[in-house]
C-alpha cells in the first residue's frame, strides 16, 4: 500500500489539492449565493419598513391635509397631496403585500389583512368627508365627521401590526447577517487550508515535472524518428523543438486525412504535400509511399474501367446503329461513319466496302466518308492491294500511323488544311474474310484500347455488311425471278392467243370448204 501511495504521490497530492480547490469554489460560490440572498433581505426589510411607514406617516397624513386645505380655501390645488397619497396608497398595499409573501411572513399576512380593510374604510371615509366639502357650503357635515378622528381608529390597529413587521423584518435580516459571517469564515479557513498544502505538493510537483521533461524530451526525439519512418520524411535536419515535433506530426496525420479522402473521391490527382522529387527516395516504404502508390493503383483501375465502360457503351449503341439500318448498305455505311467519327473524336473517317460479285474485278469501294469537305461526295475505287487501303486488306490487319506520307490525307477547317496526326486503318472481317475497311484519321493519337474498340466493332459492321449483302443479292434474285416469271407468264398469253386465232383460221378453212 505504501508503494502504491509513493509511486502515485503527486496523482494522489493533486487529487487533495484538486479537491480542496473544488471545495473552496463550492464554498466562494454558496457564500456568493447567501450574499445575494442577504442582499436580497436586507432589500426587501428596507422596501417593507419604508412602505409601511410611508402608509401611516405620509399617505395618511397627505390624505387629511390636502382634505383640511382644500376645505378651507376651496382650492383644488390643494387636492394634489390628496390625490397623490391615493395613488402611493394603492402601490403600497400592494408591493407589501407581495413582498409578505416572498418572505413567507404568513402571521403577519394575517393581521395587515384586516389592516388593509380598515384603511380602505378610511379612504371611503374621506372620500365623503371631501364630497361634503364640495356640497356643504357651511361645513358642518366635514366638520362632525373631521371631529370623529377616525385616523387615531385606524392608527389603533395600525401600532401592533408595525410592531410585528419590524420584529420580524430585524429576525430576517438577524438570520441572514449571522449565515452570511458563517459561509465567509468557512470560507476563510478553507483557503488557510488549501494554502499550507499548496505549497509543499506544488514543490512535490515541480521535481516529478522536471524529471518528466527529460524523459518526455527522450521520447519526442523518438517519436520524431519515427514519424520520419514509417509517416513522412520531409529530408530536412530534426528538430529538438517538441510544438514543432507535434505540429509535424499533426500536420502529417491531417495530409493523410485530406489524401485518403481525396482519393476516396475520386480526385487520383491528389499530391501529398511536401513530397519532392528531393525526398521522394526517403518515401518509398513509409506511409507517404503507400499511399501514393495506393492511388497510382486506383487510378490505374479507374482507368481500366472507364474504358471498359467506354468499350461497352459503344459496343451497346454501334449495334444499335447497325441493327436500325441493315437493310441498306449506303446508308449503313453512312452512320457507322458518323457514328465511329463522333465517339473516337476524329476529325476524318471513310469506308471501303469490298466489291467481288465479278471475281475477276474484285475491288474496294467508298461507300462512305465523313468530314472530307468537298471530296465526300466523289466516288472512290480501290483496287486490292494498291495503296495503304488495299495492302491492309491484303494483309487483313490493323495498321497505325502516326507519320503520314505526304499528302495522302488531309484535314480541312476554316483555317486552312492540316495533317493529321494519326490514322488507322482496320479490316473488317467475317468469318475471317474482309468484307471492309474503315480508315480514321485525328489530330490525336488513338490509344491502344481505341483500337481494340474498332477491332470489335470491325466484327459487327463485317457481319452487318455481310447480311446486308446476302439480303440485296437475295431481293436482286426475287427480283430478277419474279421479273422472269412475268415474262414466262406474258409468253404463255401471247402463245394462247396465237392458238386462239390458229384454231379460228382452222374453224373458218373447214367452214368454207363445207360450204364449198
Amino acid at each position: 500500500m505504501l508503494s502504491v501511495l509513493k509511486k502515485n504521490l503527486i496523482t494522489v497530492s493533486l487529487s487533495v489539492l484538486i479537491a480542496l480547490v473544488i471545495i473552496s469554489v463550492g464554498m466562494a460560490l454558496y457564500s456568493r449565493k447567501v450574499m445575494i440572498e442577504y442582499t436580497i433581505i436586507k432589500k426587501q426589510t428596507e422596501e417593507v419598513r419604508l412602505r409601511w411607514n410611508d402608509i401611516f406617516e405620509v399617505t395618511l397624513r397627505s390624505i387629511d391635509m390636502g382634505l383640511r386645505g382644500y376645505a378651507l380655501t376651496k382650492n383644488p390645488q390643494m387636492l394634489d397631496p390628496y390625490k397623490t397619497a391615493m395613488t402611493r396608497n394603492v402601490t403600497n398595499i400592494r408591493k407589501i403585500d407581495s413582498l409578505l409573501v416572498v418572505q413567507k411572513l404568513d402571521s403577519v399576512r394575517a393581521m395587515f389583512i384586516p389592516f388593509r380593510a380598515k384603511l380602505n374604510e378610511y379612504i371611503d371615509y374621506s372620500n365623503q368627508m371631501k364630497e361634503h366639502v364640495d356640497t356643504d357650503s357651511t361645513l358642518t357635515a366635514f366638520v362632525d365627521m373631521l371631529n370623529k378622528d377616525k385616523g387615531f381608529d385606524l392608527y389603533q390597529v395600525y401600532r401592533p401590526i408595525h410592531q410585528k413587521i419590524v420584529k420580524h423584518q430585524d429576525a430576517l435580516m438577524a438570520h441572514a447577517q449571522a449565515e452570511y459571517e458563517t459561509t465567509q469564515n468557512t470560507n476563510v479557513v478553507i483557503q488557510l487550508i488549501l494554502l499550507i498544502f499548496s505549497l509543499p505538493t506544488l514543490i512535490l510537483v515541480i521535481a516529478r515535472l522536471r524529471y518528466d521533461a527529460r524523459d518526455r524530451k527522450n521520447l519526442l526525439q523518438e517519436f520524431e524518428q519515427n514519424n520520419r519512418r514509417y509517416m513522412f520524411n520531409p529530408g530536412t535536419d530534426p528538430s529538438d523543438n517538441p510544438q514543432t515535433i507535434i505540429a509535424s506530426s499533426i500536420n502529417n496525420l491531417k495530409h493523410a486525412s485530406a489524401f485518403i479522402k481525396d482519393i476516396s473521391s475520386g480526385n487520383y490527382a491528389a499530391t501529398w504535400k511536401g513530397l519532392t522529387s528531393e525526398n521522394a527516395s526517403l518515401n518509398q516504404e513509409n506511409l507517404v509511399g503507400d499511399l501514393i502508390k495506393m492511388r497510382d493503383q486506383m487510378k490505374h483501375v479507374k482507368q481500366e474501367d472507364e474504358k471498359r465502360l467506354w468499350t461497352t457503351e459503344g459496343l451497346a449503341k454501334f449495334s444499335d446503329v447497325a441493327r436500325t439500318n441493315q437493310d441498306n448498305i449506303e446508308r449503313l455505311s453512312n452512320e457507322v461513319v458518323r457514328f465511329l467519327s463522333k465517339y473516337l473524336h476524329a476529325q476524318q473517317a471513310s469506308l471501303f466496302v469490298l466489291h467481288d460479285d465479278d471475281q475477276e474485278d474484285s475491288h474496294l469501294e467508298l461507300m462512305a466518308c465523313y468530314a472530307f469537305d468537298k471530296k465526300k461526295h466523289i466516288q472512290k475505287r480501290i483496287d486490292l492491294g494498291s495503296g495503304l487501303v488495299g495492302q491492309a486488306y491484303k494483309e487483313g490487319t490493323t495498321t497505325v500511323l502516326t507519320t503520314l506520307p505526304p499528302g495522302y490525307i488531309s484535314i480541312t477547317s476554316g483555317l486552312g488544311d492540316a495533317t493529321p496526326n494519326c490514322l488507322i486503318i482496320v479490316p473488317m472481317k467475317y468469318n475471317d474474310q474482309v468484307e471492309a475497311i474503315f480508315e480514321l484519321a485525328s489530330f490525336k493519337k488513338f490509344e491502344q484500347y481505341e483500337i481494340e474498340f474498332l477491332e470489335k466493332v470491325g466484327e459487327v459492321i463485317a457481319s452487318a455488311i455481310y447480311s446486308t449483302k446476302i439480303n440485296e443479292r437475295t431481293t436482286k434474285l426475287l427480283k430478277e425471278s419474279r421479273e422472269q416469271a412475268e415474262m414466262l407468264k406474258s409468253q404463255e398469253e401471247e402463245l394462247r392467243q396465237n392458238m386462239e386465232e390458229l384454231q379460228a383460221t382452222q374453224e373458218n378453212m373447214r367452214r368454207r370448204e363445207s360450204e364449198g
